[in-house]
């Protein structure tokens, strides 16, 4: 108990003063959690890499596009509790702007005595902001006061996000603020900020007739200067083979998902939106791929209990 007043005081004094600026949206994130939460650190119980690719508003000349990556385990320690580590990156472009992040993640999972688990964890990185100065038509007035132009083309600022995650064997829930530090962008903006941003996250498994396993889940995010945004994903699967699913992201998007293990290691994802916003303006929809890889085939899944976010 003495550990879990601790993990949730200092989660608390972290979230007290959240505020965020908005990161992309990913229609698979209910799929792979650990790119927004590191406190599911090692929680597959095996070494697992998931890839991903998004191309929003396809067709659209200079539509922001997102490419990421991360890789988790658990270590090999002594008794019930566990430490698991990760990588993250991601790599995003939208016109003129862009950005690289890496970061590297830590969490401590200990075991409740209902039967569930409790993770706490910590990612610290860097962010690398980007302005090309070759896509952006600027007009002949005015140009040399606007510090967007004549100041840092790029720069790089410390990144920590402060995660936790609980799970059960048909249950699961996150909290992760992105962004603890709020890093300045004074080298483009005078009064710019990278805004917190809170993330939750919960889902669950549903065990229906035969072989079929219903899974919703539903993930927010939270901050200032941006709205709210909610996503709602209804999977249903067949003998944890194949999958589809209809979701929904609030004001925004339809979303319509696939999923299918492959191989024993390999699986893949698949969502499509269909913008439904009435400013959306009839933009082209945005496509998602995921590819998910991981060693639980050939090892057993370590310590703990599965977790049905990456069952």
């Amino acid at each position: 108990m003495k550990k879990i007043n601790a993990i949730l005081l200092a989660f608390l004094a972290v979230s007290s003063v959240t505020t965020a600026q908005q990161f992309p949206n990913r229609a698979l994130s209910l799929m792979n959690p650990f790119q927004d939460h590191p406190a599911a650190a090692g929680v597959a119980g095996c070494l697992d890499l998931h890839m991903g690719f998004r191309n929003q508003w396809s067709g659209i000349e200079g539509a922001p596009s997102t490419q990421y990556a991360n890789l988790h385990g658990q270590s090999q320690g002594m008794g019930e509790d566990f430490h698991g580590f990760g990588v993250r990156v991601e790599s995003d472009e939208a016109g003129a702007w862009g950005y690289n992040a890496v970061n590297f993640s830590y969490a401590y999972n200990l075991r409740l005595s209902r039967g569930g688990r409790l993770a706490a964890g910590l990612s610290a990185g860097f962010f690398q902001q980007r302005l090309d100065m070759s896509d952006l038509i600027m007009p002949d007035l005015q140009v040399a006061n606007d510090p967007a132009v004549y100041g840092s083309q790029q720069f790089i600022v410390p990144m920590i996000d402060a995660s936790l995650w609980y799970y059960e064997r048909d249950r699961y829930a996150g909290m992760t603020v992105q962004n603890v530090t709020q890093a300045s962008m004074e080298q483009i903006s005078q009064y710019g900020k990278l805004r917190r941003q809170l993330v939750v996250l919960g889902g669950m498994e549903v065990e229906m007739d035969g072989r079929w396993m219903f899974r919703p889940s539903v993930q927010a995010r939270l901050g200032s200067a941006v709205p709210p945004s909610a996503e709602f994903l209804g999977l249903f699967r067949y003998d944890e083979v194949v999958g589809f699913g209809l979701g929904y992201r609030s004001q925004s998007a339809l979303i319509f998902a696939a999923q299918a293990k492959i191989l024993d290691y390999l699986s893949l994802g698949y969502a499509y939106e269909l913008n439904v916003s009435p400013l959306s303006g009839g933009a082209p929809g945005s496509h998602e791929l995921v590819i998910g890889i991981n060693a639980c085939s050939a090892q057993p899944r370590g310590r703990g209990i599965p977790c049905p976010a990456y069952d």
